[in-house]
């Protein structure tokens, strides 16, 4: 079943499913760009974006082709982690877009899978104020695309969480697994274990236990996994469990944590509770963490859920 038929028997919006299809045709792109390009782009840096990260020319032909994309959808206005600020789209619209549209993009001369994220949430016309603070608990859907061996499409619309292969024959998403479930527990967790020194006790704690394995107080062995592309780490939880950290550490002591929360923390924490996980910023659920600004930052642990309640627990 392709992704246009399984979304209309699932889900009666047909203003939502539209701005979902009009997605899926900018990753088609994006992803053809990615692999016929590959070579030109291990070489090129142009820019910076608004948070000081290096911009490839593949980031700006990402968000170029999802904004793009929106042009005839019901989509009110656009926030992209490469722009500064929010841009309007039509006045009249339903929708608001939060996106990632090329997140670890400087994975792209190592070949490792990069990925598009995206959240969408309701637009209030007359408050554009309170439609950019809505914390994740209001997003109506969120999904992401991953660029790799397969391009392939992980969405949640409320109603559970559900993976989509490109079939490159046929030029279209089709369903690969209708029902996600994350597994509760797991033995395995990725985190950048090369900042050890700037973690707080809990975290070196936590992943101590970890590391000690059937010799420690854990009494099982962990193994460890670390792409440094949030997409294709998530993949891999959504795949068969695990735990990811990305903890607030003593690095820059002005910022919270590394990932953005509208457009990372919130859409795949939107999906990690769909499909029976759990993600925190270590003290609450990241669903409810309060917006104050759309580049904001967050620390972000998300995973197996007895996994992150052990890590919540560890002193």
């Amino acid at each position: 079943m392709d992704l246009k038929t399984f979304l209309e028997k699932n889900y009666s919006i047909d203003s939502l499913n539209k701005v979902i299809l009009d997605l899926s045709n900018a990753a088609i792109k994006i992803s053809n760009s990615i692999r016929n390009n590959y070579k030109l782009e291990n070489k090129k840096e142009t820019s910076q974006n608004v948070d000081g990260d290096k911009q490839k020319p593949l980031d700006i032909f990402a968000d170029e082709c999802v904004f793009e994309s929106l042009n005839n959808s019901s989509v009110a206005a656009y926030c992209s982690e490469e722009q500064d600020g929010m841009t309007t789209i039509d006045k009249n619209g339903k929708y608001l877009i939060f996106c990632d549209p090329l997140d670890g993009s400087s994975n792209i001369g190592n070949n490792i899978s990069i990925g598009t994220i995206f959240s969408i949430l309701p637009f209030y016309n007359g408050s554009i104020e309170n439609s950019l603070k809505q914390n994740g608990n209001s997003q109506l859907c969120a999904g992401f695309f991953v660029y790799g061996p397969q391009t392939t499409l992980i969405l949640s619309l409320g109603k559970g969480v559900h993976s989509f292969y490109f079939d490159n024959k046929n030029s279209q998403f089709n369903i690969l697994n209708p029902d996600i479930i994350i597994p509760k527990s797991t033995s395995e967790f990725s985190i950048n274990s090369s900042y050890r020194r700037y973690w707080n006790d809990k975290v070196k704690n936590y992943i101590k236990n970890c590391e000690d394995g059937s010799d420690g107080i854990r009494e099982k062995n962990f193994n460890m996994r670390w792409v440094g592309s949030l997409v294709a780490d998530a993949s891999r939880i959504f795949e068969r469990g695990g735990i990811f950290l990305y903890p607030q550490d003593k690095r820059e002591k002005n910022k919270s944590g590394r990932l953005r929360l509208t457009y990372e923390a919130n859409p795949i924490s939107f999906l990690i509770s769909q499909a029976g996980g759990k993600a925190t910023n270590g003290s609450i659920d990241i669903l409810n963490v309060e917006v104050n600004e759309i580049h904001q930052r967050v620390p972000f642990i998300f995973g197996s859920e007895e996994e992150v309640d052990i890590f919540l627990n560890t002193e």
